[in-house]
């Protein structure tokens, strides 16, 4: 029988609600992506559909990745900082572990559009196509601007974890008032405040706070987090589409993000003992490995079946009528089968990519060469690949921001224990524990 090691430090509840919301944040960009009219575009198919817009209180869980991020997150800085590791290091590993793989699915994705309009497709179309493809980027340079942020928050998390929390909170408040109440173009600054504030949950989680409260008291919590909402909603007239809130993100996702930590801590033993059984690990580990891969190559994978059916001359039924109802369940099949196609190929080839060059590397080196691939992936996201010029231009510069942090330097680096975290929190380990060590829970 073969034998899975977890590492000691490795709580399997995180590795199970990150691969419970996967599917989800995949099969609703899927059924966003709406393509009809006359001429021919790409729209949100969802937009103003009633029924989701309640279904997004209880499914909107974005907000369970940034938690689970955080924990994650602070849990390597730790592992990292106790081996003797800088933040320069931490943050050079995790720009490179999460910009890379933009690299590879937007050049994918870009000859997949060249090859729509090369066989005739009008240029609008394909653009407005475009544009929904690289919505789903905005993941990555604000999980990467958290990710950065970690050594600092870690730091607030242990003198001053109350200001750190309320500090966040309030400046949620201060945007939002400003943004709904004066009019400022300042509602971007909340894609920070907002996830930021996620992120420190999930170091409250990891270091056991909620863990600590009983649970009437998380039942509070969560009722009182999603009274918030609800006022929100009714008394200040926030949208009661949690997606609408999501775009920039508003007090509503941070009450969210409150109320979903809160259910989680309840449900936390439960998982972990769910966990004990094998095919349901056997499950979390395939979505821990192959998580990024689904996350990013689904928008490829949507990609290749639209080009598809548009070669084959398939009609685009009407959307949300009963034949493009009836539809969606080969809609996502194909997006499923393309997308389990990119989980046998993309690692392999993503192997093949130089491992960080062994180089002391000045920290505002890191952080320059790191804006530098997030303003690239910025690019892409508010373009929409399109028009090239751009689109390129984009790709350049997270490829030149990639390349940069992986040859590091100038300085050369001292040997040290082996680097430890360098993988996505999600990624299992087989064999051994993240860090080489013996010590491990076994899991048979």
């Amino acid at each position: 029988m073969s034998v899975l090691r977890v590492p000691v430090d490795r709580d399997l509840s995180i590795d199970f609600a990150r691969a419970l919301c996967l599917p989800v944040v995949v099969l609703l960009h899927a059924l966003q992506m709406g393509i009809g009219g006359t001429p021919l575009r790409a729209f949100n198919a969802l937009d103003g559909f009633e029924p989701l817009a309640w279904a997004t209180w209880p499914l909107m869980i974005m907000p369970v990745f940034f938690i689970c991020g955080g924990f994650a997150a602070i849990t390597q800085w730790r592992r990292l900082r106790g081996h003797g590791e800088t933040v320069a290091h931490y943050v050079r590993l995790r720009a490179i572990r999460l910009a890379r793989p933009v690299i590879a699915v937007t050049a994918a994705v870009g000859l997949v559009l060249g090859a729509m309009l090369a066989g005739g497709a009008e240029y609008e179309f394909v653009r407005t196509f475009a544009v929904r493809l690289a919505e789903p980027l905005w993941f990555i340079p604000v999980y990467i601007a958290c990710t950065a942020l970690v050594p600092v928050m870690s730091t607030l998390h242990r003198h001053a974890p109350w200001a750190a929390y309320l500090g966040l909170a309030g400046a949620v408040v201060a945007v939002d008032v400003a943004t709904r109440a004066a009019g400022l173009p300042v509602g971007a600054l909340n894609w920070l405040f907002v996830w930021l504030f996620a992120q420190q949950l999930g170091f409250g989680l990891r270091d056991g706070w909620f863990a600590r409260r009983s649970r009437l008291v998380l039942v509070a919590m969560a009722a009182g987090s999603y009274g918030v909402i609800a006022v929100l909603v009714v008394v200040f007239g926030y949208s009661h589409d949690m997606l609408d809130n999501l775009n920039p993100p508003t007090l509503c996702i941070l009450a969210l993000a409150l109320g979903q930590v809160s259910l989680f801590a309840i449900a936390q033993p439960t998982i972990r003992r769910a966990m004990q059984h094998r095919a349901l690990l056997g499950a979390v580990v395939v979505f821990g490995v192959y998580g990024m891969v689904i996350y990013l190559w689904h928008t490829f994978a949507m990609a290749v079946v639209v080009a598809g059916q548009s070669l084959l001359g398939l009609a685009f039924p009407p959307v949300l009528s009963p034949a493009w109802w009836a539809t969606r369940p080969f809609w996502i099949l194909a997006i499923a089968v393309v997308v389990a196609l990119c989980c046998l190929v993309v690692p392999k080839l993503e192997a093949r990519w130089p491992a960080p060059v062994e180089r002391r590397t000045p920290l505002a080196v890191v952080v320059g060469c790191t804006i530098i691939a997030i303003a690239g992936v910025g690019i892409i996201l508010t373009q929409g690949y399109l028009p090239w010029q751009v689109g390129v231009s984009g790709w350049l510069l997270v490829t030149g921001g990639v390349i940069a942090l992986t040859v590091g330097g100038p300085g050369a680096r001292p040997a040290i224990a082996d680097d430890v975290g360098v993988g996505d929190a999600t990624t299992p380990v087989r064999g051994a524990t993240a860090d080489g060590e013996a010590d491990s829970r076994l899991v048979r």
